[in-house]
């Protein structure tokens, strides 16, 4: 069983922005049920089922297969995810990375050969949306 935990540096981007790994579930397991973390990265590099939150960021990996409810502030899918993902701040789908869900995410990148079947919904952050309300002429007779 490939399980680890604890801090580890991360290598991805060649250590540069490297963050810090609180768990890895490795290629060849099979874990299922809830999995929370506090800041850092999670790495699901497996067989993954249940539910996984993170105040970091949450990485499927290309031997990801992961069917569950993600919460993270990032979420970066280079393997498959079949479920619902929530990300706070950004969700990518990378060039290998597969969705098949309903995502929420105030910025979605989706690379080259990526690909998304579901819904998504991007909230209006809430400066935008004030700034909007104001934009609007109060008297107009329709």
């Amino acid at each position: 069983m490939d399980i680890s935990l604890g801090k580890h540096r991360s290598a991805t981007n060649n250590g540069e922005n490297a963050s810090q790994m609180v768990a890895l579930i490795g290629p060849g397991t099979e874990f299922e049920g809830t999995l929370r973390a506090g800041a850092g990265q999670v790495c699901l590099d497996a067989a993954f089922k249940g539910k996984a939150t993170s105040d970091g960021t949450i990485v499927i990996d290309e031997h990801g297969d992961v069917s569950a409810e993600l919460t993270a502030k990032v979420i970066s899918i280079s393997g498959t995810l079949k479920g619902t993902a929530k990300a706070s701040e950004r969700l990518e789908i990378r060039a290998r990375g597969v969705m098949l869900g309903d995502i929420s995410t105030p910025v979605l990148v989706v690379e080259p050969g990526g690909c998304f079947d579901g819904q998504c919904r991007m909230p209006i952050p809430d400066a935008e949306r004030e700034q909007n309300k104001r934009s609007v002429p109060q008297d107009i007779a329709l």
